[in-house]
């Protein structure tokens, strides 16, 4: 059985948008527009906040964090951030975790949003 690399491939994605983000956005659409978010505001956005469910379907958590926000991507293992608050006011905590993503079968992504990050 190979691997899942569907989630992995997502986790790519979204890593490498949140690293291009910035400051600055272009008036585009569709899906090459340089910027997270649904349209270009004053406010960039810098993460698109994800929850993970594991093979047996129950959510992923870590010291009651269960939403995150994917900081690096290194071959089949990813750090992710854990978040607290809610949609849309996530704040960054400072907790990390270390993941293989083959152990995840559901990525639940929330809305595009602005964070601090540490």
């Amino acid at each position: 059985m190979r691997n899942n690399n569907c989630i992995l491939n997502l986790l790519k994605v979204i890593d490498l948008l949140q690293k291009n983000s910035s400051s600055e956005c272009a008036i585009d659409s569709g899906c090459d527009k340089p910027y997270l978010g649904p349209i270009c505001t004053p406010v960039c956005y810098n993460t698109r906040p994800i929850s993970l469910y594991k093979k047996d379907g129950s959510l992923f958590s870590m010291n009651g964090f269960s939403v995150f926000r994917v900081e690096k991507v290194e071959d089949d293992c990813v750090i992710l951030q854990a978040l607290t608050g809610t949609s849309p006011s996530f704040v960054a905590t400072g907790e990390f975790v270390t993941i293989s993503p083959s152990c995840f079968c559901v990525i639940r992504c929330f809305p595009d949003t602005s964070i601090t990050c540490l």
